[in-house]
């Protein structure tokens, strides 16, 4: 994601050209048109998608039982997911439609972009290392089973997740001391504009922050670990079809069959690679290059954002198309949601039914639970050796 260059305003009027840039009139008015098409029309629209997308993925799972450390780690990137998508259409989306129209906005506005800046950060790097944490999580369940038993447990998870957090919120407190909101008066009228402190300003935290730890710590670290659990997660996959093929004497899946979780995750892997790697690599080779409007190295940039966007709203898809199970529950709570008389008939039916039959405690069934998932990756790993 390009750092974003603050506009000036003037009071109850955006101005239309950047003060920090010496552009011709052309190439901004190229600009305005572009970015809004880009940010405002295209990205916007992903963005939206992808919010109700990840928010009907998160009622979705919190009823997947099946697998609850697998939909629990889902449920957090979803709203990891939506946490950076709410800030990019603020920030980059609303920005680039109030400059095209012209709109008439309060200073306050500016005061909204100053302090929730560094959150699009905070929820940036909280995406990627869930996504790491997802790989981790699903190589030790799916190679080091013996490990698993201890270490893949939703408390051990929510740890791990917390420990993200943390970490995101740490990273990114710098960002907070980057940029002031600076007041001047210019012929009787009060222009408010952003301004960079001077610890922002300075060559040796730019050198530090920006050139080294930032494309270390959401670039080459993270797509170098999940290129390699990736790897392994697909091995050992593939050991496991062929297993299961075998066994059952015929060469395909039952067409009925629910793909396994793993599938599932490595290609949400897989996906964030491909979208992440082309917009951090135009990232790091055009940051310092001067752009001009309608080159490809400005277009290669633009096209970078909007990969990003992607990369947080296709999850529901994704969960539409490979998992059967996922899409059993959607079905159920739309007709929750549609049809709640039938739903109710259904219920007592199910009490009906079950008048007379030994029920199991919450605390059996999670242990139910987990044996069988535990199980599951024990045979996994019997199969990848």
């Amino acid at each position: 994601m390009e750092e974003e260059t603050f506009e000036s305003v003037t009071v109850y009027n955006v101005t239309a050209m950047n003060s920090a840039s010496n552009v011709t009139s052309s190439d901004a008015t190229c600009r305005l048109y572009s970015k809004f098409a880009m940010h405002t029309v295209v990205a916007g629209i992903v963005c939206i998608l992808g919010f109700v997308g990840n928010s009907v993925s998160f009622v979705v799972l919190i009823r997947d039982r099946g697998t609850p450390v697998a939909s629990f780690m889902l449920r957090t990137l979803a709203f990891t997911d939506n946490f950076f998508l709410s800030f990019w259409f603020l920030h980059f989306s609303l920005s680039d439609m109030f400059n095209f129209f012209r709109w008439k906005l309060h200073p306050a506005w500016l005061h909204i972009r100053l302090y929730t800046y560094p959150f699009l950060f905070i929820g940036q790097t909280a995406t990627i290392w869930m996504t790491v944490l997802i790989a981790l999580s699903r190589y030790i369940a799916v190679c080091q089973p013996y490990k698993a038993a201890h270490v893949c447990t939703v408390p051990t998870v929510k740890k791990g997740v917390f420990g993200v957090a943390l970490f995101s919120v740490l990273y990114n407190l710098p960002r907070f001391f980057e940029t002031i909101i600076v007041v001047e008066e210019r012929n009787d009228t009060l222009v408010h504009s952003f301004n960079r402190t001077s610890f922002g300003d300075s060559k040796l935290y730019k050198l530090i922050y920006f050139d080294i730890s930032y494309y270390i710590i959401c670039f080459v670290l993270p797509l170098v670990l999940l290129a390699v659990l990736n790897v392994r997660l697909t091995i050992s996959y593939r050991k496991v079809l062929q297993r299961k093929r075998r066994l059952s004497n015929r060469q395909d899946c039952s067409p009925h069959c629910d793909p396994n979780i793993t599938l599932v995750l490595i290609i949400v892997i897989l996906v964030f690679m491909l979208c992440n790697t082309p917009a951090r690599i135009v990232q790091v080779v055009w940051r310092y290059k001067r752009q001009w409007c309608m080159s490809v190295p400005f277009f290669l940039m633009e096209i970078s954002n909007v990969l990003e966007v992607l990369n947080s709203s296709v999850n529901f898809i994704i969960y539409c198309v490979f998992r059967k199970k996922f899409r059993v529950i959607l079905q159920e709570t739309v007709q929750c949601v549609y049809s709640p008389e039938s739903t109710q008939e259904m219920m007592l039916d199910s009490r009906r039914n079950s008048c007379g039959r030994p029920l199991l405690s919450y605390s059996m069934a999670t242990k139910a639970t987990q044996i069988t998932e535990q199980t599951f990756t024990m045979e996994i790993n019997g199969f990848a050796e």
